[in-house]
Formats: structure tokens, C-alpha cells, sequence
């Protein structure tokens, strides 16, 4: 009889035990996360506010830090490179070319890897993560492109850094700059000129996050000749100057020639 009992007992664990299982495989936490590449992937920002508007961060923090305080912001950056790493394949799979996709992955690996404190990472990184990578599909996604539009961005993607003119761009495609031009606009939505500056400023970011380099230096190599006009663009596309956006950016205390360098020379 006892036998038959324990039977049973192992049989009603396993069945709660699968149960579990299947209710963590459809929890709240997973939902989200459909909800928001869904998001990302079709590029579309309504969308992935409403979503955002619903994560309860400080019930996903306290769940964090189960393990102990001194846990939890481990467990966070933990959480946030996941985050960056489905986020980047919603991306991909609204079409982003893998340049973008690098430069912003880098990025923010970089920024939660830095950041000292939950704080942080709650008011500069966690939504933004997000954000990012949703703008990143609404304005480099390739998925509507024609084939022929789909070559010239990605050329320019490769040759980011050297001199790229509407001119010389037709003359490599067989195109008549006329034509290039009000074709770039009717399928990109942007100027020539302006996608071009929008790539470079994605590449300057990049390069601020590293830590390595001056302002100047990161003018150059993001392809801007002028550092006056690379600070006229930056602000443009960003909306605050290289100065003001170095100043945001956690400091690498490991690293002697980190941000806080670029901070004193900007």
C-alpha cells in the first residue's frame, strides 16, 4: 500500500512539477519579451512603449535580488546583456545591416559593464536599450529597400569613413545623381547627406563609449573632417553636444585612459 502511495506522490510531483514549467514558459516576464521584439522587429514605437509602460522594474529588481543586495546588481547587468542580445536579433530581423547592429551591441555592453549602480542602469540604460534598437530598425531597416537601394546603403555602410559623395556614389552604381538623390529620399525617408551623418554620428558613439579616445580624434574617426560640423551634427541628430553626451557616460575606473580623459579635453 505504502508502495502505491509513493507511487502516487512522485506521479502528482512530476505532473506540478511540469505544471511549473509550463506556467513559467507563458509567464508575465516571457510575454514581454515577445511583445517588445515584436516591437522592434516590425520597427514600430507605439507598440513598444505601450509595452514598456507595463514592465514593473522594481518587481523585477526585488526578484533580482532574492539571492542577497549585494547580488542584485550583478544580476542585473546580467539581465541587461540577455536584453541586448534578443534585442539585437530583433533588429536583425527587421532588417538592420550588422554594422548598426555591432556599434549599438558594443555600446551598451560597454555601458553595463561600467555603470556602479542600479540607478544607473534604470535611468540610462534599461528603457533605452529598447528605444535604441526600435529607432535603429525605423531608420536603417533594408526590408523594403529595392535590390539596388539595398547595394548603395550597404556600400556606403562599408565605406563609412572615406569620402562619400552623392556624385561619386551614382557614378559607382551607373546612376545619374538626380535620380540617386529622389530615389534615396523615396525609399530611406532621409537625404543622401543625412544618412550618411546619421551612420557616422551611430560610429562616433561608439567610439565615445570606448573610452580611448579625444573628441577630436573621434570627429576623425567617424569620417567628419571638421570637428566644428561634427559638433553641429552630433547635436542635430542627438540633440546635445559631444561635451554634454561624454559627461553622461559611466567612468571605467580600470581603464587609465578612459572617458574621464576624453571629459577633460572636450
Amino acid at each position: 500500500m505504502k508502495q502505491v502511495e509513493v507511487k502516487d506522490q512522485y506521479k502528482r510531483e512530476r505532473v506540478e512539477k511540469l505544471k511549473k514549467l509550463n506556467n513559467d514558459a507563458f509567464s508575465y516576464r516571457y510575454l514581454i519579451e515577445d511583445q517588445v521584439t515584436d516591437a522592434i522587429t516590425e520597427g514600430n514605437r507605439s507598440m513598444l512603449e505601450d509595452t514598456l509602460r507595463i514592465i514593473n522594474l522594481d518587481e523585477m529588481l526585488e526578484y533580482l535580488g532574492e539571492e542577497g543586495k549585494e547580488f542584485q546588481l550583478r544580476n542585473f547587468k546580467n539581465h541587461l546583456i540577455i536584453v541586448n542580445t534578443y534585442c539585437r536579433i530583433a533588429a536583425k530581423n527587421g532588417g538592420v545591416l550588422p554594422l548598426y547592429l555591432h556599434l549599438i551591441s558594443e555600446r551598451f555592453s560597454i555601458l553595463i559593464e561600467d555603470a556602479e549602480s542600479i540607478q544607473y542602469l534604470r535611468e540610462n540604460v534599461y528603457y533605452d536599450i529598447y528605444r535604441e534598437y526600435c529607432q535603429a530598425v525605423i531608420d536603417f531597416s533594408t526590408l523594403t529597400y529595392s535590390s539596388a537601394m539595398t547595394e548603395v546603403v550597404s556600400y556606403i555602410t562599408e565605406n563609412l569613413t572615406s569620402e562619400l559623395t552623392l556624385t561619386n556614389i551614382a557614378s559607382i552604381f551607373g546612376m545619374h545623381p538626380v535620380h540617386l538623390a529622389r530615389k534615396f529620399k523615396q525609399e530611406t525617408g532621409t537625404t543622401f547627406i543625412g544618412y550618411v551623418n546619421q551612420q557616422r554620428i551611430y560610429l562616433a558613439k561608439y567610439y565615445f563609449h570606448l573610452g580611448n579616445y579625444q573628441l577630436s580624434e573621434v570627429a576623425n574617426l567617424a569620417g567628419f573632417n571638421s570637428h566644428s560640423y561634427f559638433t553641429k551634427v552630433f547635436k542635430k541628430i542627438t540633440g546635445q553636444t559631444p561635451t554634454k553626451y561624454i559627461k553622461q557616460l559611466p567612468i571605467n575606473l580600470d581603464n587609465s585612459y578612459s572617458c574621464l580623459d576624453c571629459r577633460k579635453t572636450a
